[in-house]
């Protein structure tokens, strides 16, 4: 089931979600369109996202559930290979909608049955490896696209990935399902730290901010790189190793978690985020751009993977899905604000400067949500 946990964020979330990062200034050159047009087709994306995993929260256990995996991996590769068959910025539209509303279904499904079934044998924490899947699916993606670019212009590309997922559906299909393992009963580990609920309000404001701040950098990176002189080469590379990084990235910070505590963890995650998004802005060289790479990729998905536990059960258990909101209310604003920036009086600076800021005031909620936390909780 790991594995096709590990398989199932790959598909929907490193490929369906992300991969229009690394395609995006091969759709621009191919294509025309500027920064504008490629913010709204990653907000289009984004709110889909949102729209999804709020549905997604309502899907009752078993064949709901099952169902509405399987359509959400069937969906993200169908729309993936759709994009290259068009050029209509309508159709775009709805086929990055509709791969956001899938790709929501089928992770929280996948995550959801994954979740169980390692509770039942007292293996919670293995749960981290799944989360892997979505920095194999980035690296893998921005490899195909670095490779493949010189033969293959951006239709195809598109195409190219939806052919490649469809071929590991058989996979997720076999090992991804309702089951019932026998409970096994393992002692608590005295130095596990567990998470200590957070005041919610302030963690909610946290979590908005961090989808905000790091939407920009998701979006826009590989064009922000490929648009500096001496470092055109450099672009795809930025994103395969983001991906990389994320690969081990929620196994550390859950290993740090449990140490350290969550909230440390949390506060720690969030101070590498910011500087990785800032270093593009501080310097133009490729060093910096690839340090940039390790930070991000490496605390993007663990900052989620913090948060949740943190402040899912809050609002009389609906915590996780207010939580989910606004983060996903965020991540859909990021890339439109950016877009129409860079399209106007600003540049890609000033909306990664921008988007540090927005996170750093998702810090200092996340700190003051930690000092108004009651000692005994």
């Amino acid at each position: 089931m790991l594995l096709g946990g590990f398989l199932t964020l790959a598909i929907v979330m490193g490929v369906g979600r992300f991969y229009y990062t690394p395609l995006l200034p091969l759709m621009q050159r191919d294509y025309g369109f500027g920064p504008d047009i490629a913010g709204i087709v990653a907000a289009a994306n984004f709110a889909g996202y949102l729209v999804g995993s709020l549905m997604a929260t309502v899907v009752s256990r078993g064949a709901p559930r099952l169902a509405a995996f399987r359509v959400g991996i069937v969906a993200s590769i169908v729309t993936t290979f759709a994009m290259g068959l068009t050029d209509d910025l309508a159709l775009w539209l709805v086929l990055r909608t509709v791969s956001g509303l899938a790709s929501a279904f089928a992770m929280i499904a996948a995550a959801g049955m994954v979740a169980e079934a390692l509770a039942a044998i007292g293996a919670e924490a293995r749960l981290s490896w799944m989360f892997g899947g979505v920095g194999i699916g980035i690296a893998g993606s921005g490899l195909l696209v670095h490779f493949a670019a010189p033969f293959i212009d951006s239709a195809g590309l598109w195409m190219a990935a939806g052919l490649l997922t469809a071929i590991l559906a058989p996979i997720v299909f076999i090992e991804i399902g309702e089951r019932d393992l026998p409970a096994t009963l393992r002692a608590p580990d005295p130095r596990r730290r567990v998470p200590r609920p957070l005041p919610f309000w302030p963690l909610m404001l946290n979590y908005s901010c961090e989808g905000l701040g790091y939407s920009v950098f998701a979006t826009f990176i590989v064009a922000i790189v490929k648009s500096r002189p001496g470092l055109e080469g450099m672009g795809d590379w930025v994103w395969i190793i983001a991906g990389l990084a994320g690969l081990p990235s929620c196994l550390f910070w859950s290993r740090m978690a449990e140490r350290f505590g969550f909230s440390a963890a949390l506060m720690a995650a969030y101070a590498a985020q910011i500087v990785g998004v800032l270093l593009p802005v501080a310097s133009d060289s490729g060093a910096a751009a690839l340090v940039a790479a390790v930070l991000f990729g490496g605390t993007f998905m663990a900052i989620t993977l913090l948060t949740i536990p943190l402040g899912r059960h809050g609002l009389g258990g609906r915590g996780f899905a207010v939580l989910t909101a606004g983060f996903g209310l965020g991540q859909m604003l990021g890339p439109l604000i950016a877009g129409f920036l860079v399209a106007g009086d600003g540049n890609y600076d000033m909306a990664l400067a921008g988007s540090a800021a927005v996170l750093g005031i998702g810090l200092v909620a996340l700190a003051v949500a930690i000092r108004m936390r009651p000692a005994t909780v």
